[in-house]
């Protein structure tokens, strides 16, 4: 490119250095010539080698060659000026006299005066070459060579580039700079060819990116053009005309392809229904908004037109343009094969465009096809699908059977494939070889229904029936049931036995229309009820159906009855009782005798009423709960057989245990309450919180013992009451016990027996905390709430508090309400707060805000033992492994380990809130009892709680 070399020519035609003169009387050092010889880089003042002395200020490229200015004098003739000659690539060319005045040089060397500069250009011609600047020495000495540039590349064409050869319409527009090296600021004519024919245009359009190329020469050197061409493929050649030296520059050539005919598309040319539907887009980029006209022929006839307006966003993204190009054409044609030929008319340049042409086959005529055929205990169950290719509604199918018609059923079923088209036939056959076959019935433009979709099948079936009953009739036994066989219309034939021996054959011909409305292609008249007689005793009655044709005999199985009159059974042995907390678990063995009938069902009882079950023949123990603790019980087992209830097996008297057996495995999970729903505890609000307290009462079964937490919020002394937890919600004191207390009646109300539970209604440590809110808790909620429960003999009451050091209560602050709690009520306790920040693998640690895990020992346990349950947070496991170190804080102190109630969770509240996480009930209590179980001091014998948190909003 011209801008390379351009850049390469600056690079190489500096001057090749020289070494100036310093003081007067020294000679600069030159550079050598192959045609002088080379003066000594030093001389002495006294100019002992008597070479002209002189210096080179600038030998640099100009327009049409170099321009060379300096200056020079010969100490043998120091005024006298001297011949300067200049040679391009070793040849002498340029001579002149050093004779211009050069008041510099004067100063330096007054001997010498002043008329000793030249001036002078070198004529050069365009390419690589050498131009050195020879002094003539004149008397002693010889000539010194100044200085030279070396191969330098001299060239004075125009340069520049092609910046865009695009397509127009019908044109060509080329696009690019040029600037003259001879002269920079004028403009250029840039020779344009296409395909060799030129149009000159002028460089002299604004371009600013470019001004920086040259130095001097400006903006204006830009050049476009939009030329008017053919359509194909073009050659587009730039040219750079010369101004002054140099010649002609080629800067480039770009191929191109001018092509204005419509852009388009043919997607489908396919059946639709009961035509043939031409699908694609066209557009003409000479107006890319304006709707183009399609032509379709068929069969080689007459053009149909149509206008390429429907709406194609796909095109529109593709390319850039509006959207209505499409063209969709559903044209009704005769079955049988087509060919279909597309062109798109062209707009303004350019020419029409043709698809290459399509064949087409139509068919308006259905496909059945028969996915499946099985065999049945009555023929063939087939199934399969129909379509008609010009219609989308269900078909009707003709089934036939060896070529004769049995049903027509409708495809509109779903299916694996053609959902909607799927069909299910039952078909009604005899045992032997079959061709079954379906064909869809044509609907729409056909004329013909499908072929027949086939299937043969070999069928060896066999008789059908049951064995419904077997009962006394006097004496005997009436065999009732009913049987056919398939392959005959006539009544089947069943046999039977008595115990292994032959007891007559009978026709099953009785009505039955239960077998008629299963099994319609039987009949009614299916039917057998035969009375055999029999002896007294026990005796198997087994009943088989003959078969006729091709499958063999089929047994209806065998029934055992008691053809004597049973006594009722002997009691049940070895009943034993054991007891639990409202429970006793019971075992027995079989009674000794069944009475000649053997037992339907066992009945266990209490004395006094407290249980009664029911159980399967098979049983031989049970648990009875429901009954009353520290009771005594005896528990009586009775058989039932056919012929009545046996006396009853009577077990040792058994007290009820007085108590839950100690919880060594994980304690059932109880329902504990963040309450954000009260306001002022209305009537509606009332009936909720006995909603609560009944639903959570129901799900804790008997024999255990049950803690909930009502976790309220933040205490607002100021004003009497508290801000329900992550609200801003205030509720007075006396909403609060109102509501509490309809939460115990509603738990009441469907508390189960030996049930025993501890209803905890607890604040946190977050707002107002001190000794005054400690004691208003117990004063206003507390006591009162704890009084009015104890109307229920199976409840009672206790404060709590959400402790936790990450809340703005200090640990002193919560001590204090701590102190002020236990000082007003001689309820218990629940300390149910968390660790925050405190060690999980060894004890007596700092934890977060002033919190120590010593103090929090005191808070949770040690203020107060006897009173105080722990039930913390255990929503993870490290959680537990905290309070095992926080009680060995305690111990390592001398203190009694801390009274653990179990763990809380909130594994329900997280699911609701998907905002936390929390892993459930039964793990945390595993993960806490192992906690404890692992250190000899923590160790307990049970670990009676365990609950989870929910939100009630």
């Amino acid at each position: 490119m011209k801008s390379a070399r351009h850049t390469s020519l600056r690079r190489l035609g500096t001057l090749v250095p020289t070494l100036a003169l310093a003081v007067a009387g020294t000679l600069a050092a030159v550079t050598p010539s192959s045609t002088t010889t080379e003066a000594p880089r030093a001389r002495a003042a006294n100019f002992v080698n008597r070479y002209p002395i002189g210096d080179l200020d600038r030998l640099a490229q100009v327009p049409g060659g170099a321009r060379a200015t300096g200056w020079v004098f010969d100490p043998d003739a120091r005024t006298a000026p001297v011949t300067v000659y200049a040679t391009v690539d070793g040849k002498k060319t340029s001579t002149v006299s050093a004779s211009r005045s050069r008041s510099d040089v004067a100063k330096a060397h007054p001997n010498a005066g002043a008329a000793h500069g030249f001036a002078f250009t070198v004529p050069v011609t365009e390419g690589r070459h050498d131009v050195c600047i020879v002094a003539v020495n004149v008397g002693k000495g010889r000539n010194v060579t100044l200085g030279c540039l070396r191969k330098t590349v001299f060239d004075y064409g125009p340069f520049g580039a092609i910046n865009r050869v695009s397509t127009r319409p019908g044109h060509i527009f080329t696009k690019g700079w040029l600037v003259d090296a001879d002269s920079v600021t004028a403009p250029v004519t840039a020779r344009i060819t296409i395909d060799g024919v030129a149009h000159d245009v002028v460089a002299d359009k604004s371009r600013p990116d470019i001004a920086t190329v040259r130095k001097g020469a400006g903006a204006q050197h830009g050049f476009a053009a939009s030329l008017a061409a053919k359509q194909g493929k073009h050659t587009v050649c730039v040219i750079g005309r010369d101004i002054g030296y140099g010649r002609d520059n080629k800067i480039g050539c770009k191929s191109v392809t001018l092509d204005d005919d419509p852009i388009s598309g043919l997607n489908s040319v396919a059946q639709s229904g009961n035509a043939l539907r031409v699908r694609g887009w066209a557009f003409d980029r000479d107006d890319t908004v304006k709707p183009l006209t399609v032509s379709v022929r068929i069969d080689g006839g007459a053009a149909r037109t149509y206008t390429a307006s429907v709406a194609r966003a796909d095109v529109a993204k593709k390319y850039g343009i509006a959207a209505k190009h499409g063209f969709d054409q559903a044209i009704p044609l005769s079955e049988g094969s087509h060919t279909v030929c597309v062109s798109v008319k062209n707009i303004g340049y350019g020419a029409d465009t043709s698809f290459a042409c399509r064949r087409a086959t139509l068919s308006y005529t259905p496909t059945a096809a028969l996915t499946k055929a099985t065999p049945t205990r009555t023929g063939l169950s087939v199934t399969g699908w129909a379509t008609d290719p010009d219609t989308s509604a269900a078909l009707p199918v003709r089934i036939t059977l060896d070529g004769r018609t049995v049903a027509t059923v409708t495809a509109n079923g779903k299916g694996a494939t053609h959902t909607g088209h799927n069909f299910a036939a039952a078909v009604t056959a005899r045992s032997g070889r079959h061709a079954v076959c379906a064909i869809a019935l044509n609907r729409g433009a056909g004329t013909h229904n499908s072929q027949a979709a086939c299937s043969t099948q070999t069928l060896a079936l066999s008789p059908i029936g049951g064995f419904n009953s077997l009962t006394r009739s006097g004496d005997d036994v009436r065999v009732t049931g009913w049987a056919f066989d398939p392959d005959s219309a006539a009544a089947a034939t069943v046999t039977m036995t008595v115990d292994g021996k032959a007891a007559g054959s009978h026709r099953a011909a009785v009505a039955r229309t239960d077998v008629a409305k299963v099994w319609p292609s039987a009949g009614a008249n299916r039917g057998f009820a035969p009375v055999l007689a029999t002896t007294d005793g026990k005796h198997t009655v087994c009943v088989t159906a003959k078969n006729v044709g091709g499958g063999k005999d089929v047994s209806l199985g065998c029934r055992l009855i008691i053809a004597v009159h049973p006594v009722v059974a002997s009691a049940p042995r070895s009943v034993k009782a054991s007891a639990g907390y409202g429970s006793l678990k019971v075992s027995w063995a079989a009674p000794a005798s069944d009475g000649g009938a053997p037992p339907t069902k066992y009945v266990v009882t209490t004395s006094p009423a407290g249980a009664a079950v029911t159980l399967a023949s098979t049983a031989r123990s049970t648990t009875l709960s429901g009954l009353k603790a520290n009771a005594v019980y005896r528990v009586t087992v009775t058989a039932v057989n056919v012929a009545g209830r046996s006396a009853g097996g009577v077990s040792a008297a058994t007290r009820t245990a007085t108590g839950p057996a100690p919880q060594t495995k994980p304690a059932p999970v109880s329902t504990s309450r963040y309450l954000r729903n009260i306001r002022t505890c209305s009537t509606s609000e009332k009936s909720v919180m006995r909603a609560f307290g009944a639903a959570d009462a129901r799900n804790n079964p008997s024999g255990h013992r049950y803690l909930m937490l009502l976790d309220i919020g933040g205490q607002n002394q100021r004003y009497g009451g508290v801000v329900l937890s992550a609200t801003t919600r205030f509720v007075t004191y006396a909403a609060l016990l109102s509501c509490s207390k309809s939460y115990v009646d509603g738990y009441a109300s469907a508390q189960r027996a030996t049930a025993p539970a501890m209803i905890a209604i607890g604040v946190n440590n977050d707002m107002d905390v001190n000794s005054t809110t400690g004691r208003a808790w117990a004063t206003q909620i507390v006591n009162p709430l704890l009084s009015y429960a104890r109307k229920y003999s199976g409840i009672t009451v206790a404060g709590a508090n959400d402790v936790e050091p990450g809340f703005r209560g200090s640990y002193s602050a919560t001590r204090s309400w701590l102190s002020g709690y236990l000082a007003a009520t001689k309820a218990k306790f629940v300390f149910n707060g968390s660790a925050d920040g405190c060690a999980w693998t060894v004890s007596n640690r700092s934890c977060n805000n002033g919190y120590t895990m010593a103090g929090l020992y005191n808070l949770a346990g040690g203020a107060a033992p006897s009173r105080i349950i722990n039930l913390p947070q255990v929503y993870n496991y490290t959680m537990a492994d905290q309070w095992k170190y926080i009680s060995l804080t305690g111990v390592g102190q001398g203190n009694k380990r801390i009274n653990f109630g179990g763990p809380l969770t909130e594994y329900t509240a997280c699911a609701q809130a998907r905002s936390c996480g929390s892993i459930g009930g039964r793990s945390a209590w595993q993960r806490m009892w192992s906690d404890l179980q692992s250190h000899p001091k923590l160790r307990v014998g049970s670990l009676p709680y365990a609950t989870d948190l929910r939100i009630d909003s």
